[in-house]
């Protein structure tokens, strides 16, 4: 059974650490991070200073089955004025294909190239790293090793017979759907626990709203414990981490960075990870941020990340 979240400050430590360890590896992005204006702003009044605008999906097209009031004009809108545009989503345990599919219903018409998700990400990176050729123990969904996983059929060892899936040199973490209380839980756990496997973290998000109001665990969340319990070393690749945006830099190598915008509705993956790529940043207020109970400039005082920008919807 996934572990229940009912406080949000338990998640800040967990937050902490990839914003401690973007900083290590960039010392300029403390100064980025607290540079931030805050300006409020109409996003249409943004639109025509950037070449190049990264939605984030969940919080700034939709919540849950249904579109934000106004996103999908918008969007219709850019697509009318031809600009630039990705979704750019941590989702590794749905195909393109099917991500695509389920914004169509929401009235979305975004063609499939124009959406990236992390678990694309993961092929070219495990490519040019030692990762390359190795085991791996696969963490997901059906559609995260047929759309993602590298070589599944000859690397991942979760169909091996017998006690093949010992094999694994690192554990690649797509999505914790049906992890706790599997046998892929105890498996993992055994390898963790006798071997200090290394995890590649596709999608860092540690929690998404759920049907009831409340907050439910995702694959971030999982490694965090997994950090916890067994000091596994970790490599992020979704938001905020620099595999995803490099995918994005890719498709639009004559852009520079302070001419890109990335828009999210999530601090500590969207507007971090945009001003560790040196983006501008968008924070909206029409998904998760911020909490309940919660003031933005508190928000943005406890995690240390100040956007540049802060609209109310892509809508506006």
């Amino acid at each position: 059974m996934k572990p229940i979240v009912d406080n949000p400050q338990l998640l800040t430590p967990h937050y902490a650490r990839y914003r401690n360890q973007l900083c290590q590896n960039d010392p300029q992005l403390e100064n980025r991070l607290q540079a931030g204006r805050m300006e409020p702003a109409l996003f249409a009044k943004l639109i025509p200073h950037y070449d190049l605008l990264l939605l984030d999906a969940f919080g700034v097209l939709n919540r849950g089955a249904e579109a934000i009031a106004g996103a999908a004009s918008r969007v219709a809108q850019l697509q009318h004025e031809k600009r630039a545009m990705l979704v750019l989503s941590n989702n590794a345990s749905q195909s393109p294909e099917r991500l695509t599919r389920q914004l169509h219903t929401m009235g979305f018409t975004i063609p499939q190239q124009d959406i990236l998700t992390s678990g694309m990400a993961i092929q070219p990176f495990v490519a040019d790293t030692p990762f390359r050729d190795l085991p791996y123990y696969l963490v997901g969904t059906a559609d995260s090793e047929a759309a993602y996983a590298p070589d599944p059929a000859r690397l991942c060892v979760n169909h091996r017979p017998g006690d093949g899936w010992q094999a694994a040199r690192y554990i690649l973490l797509c999505s914790n759907r049906s992890y706790y209380g599997s046998s892929q839980q105890q498996q993992v756990e055994w390898l963790l626990h006798n071997r200090p496997l290394p995890v590649l973290l596709a999608n860092p998000d540690l929690v998404t709203p759920d049907a009831a109001g409340g907050l439910s665990v995702v694959a971030g969340y999982t490694a965090a414990e997994w950090f916890q319990r067994f000091q596994t070393p970790w490599v992020g690749i979704g938001k905020p981490f620099a595999p995803i945006f490099a995918l994005a830099r890719h498709r639009f190598p004559h852009i520079p960075p302070q001419r890109i915008l990335m828009v999210g509705d999530t601090l500590d993956t969207d507007i971090l990870g945009g001003a560790a790529a040196g983006f501008a940043t968008c924070l909206t207020l029409s998904g998760a941020t911020p909490g309940a109970g919660e003031s933005l400039e508190s928000l943005v005082t406890q995690r240390g990340i100040r956007p540049d920008y802060v609209v109310q919807s892509i809508a506006d």
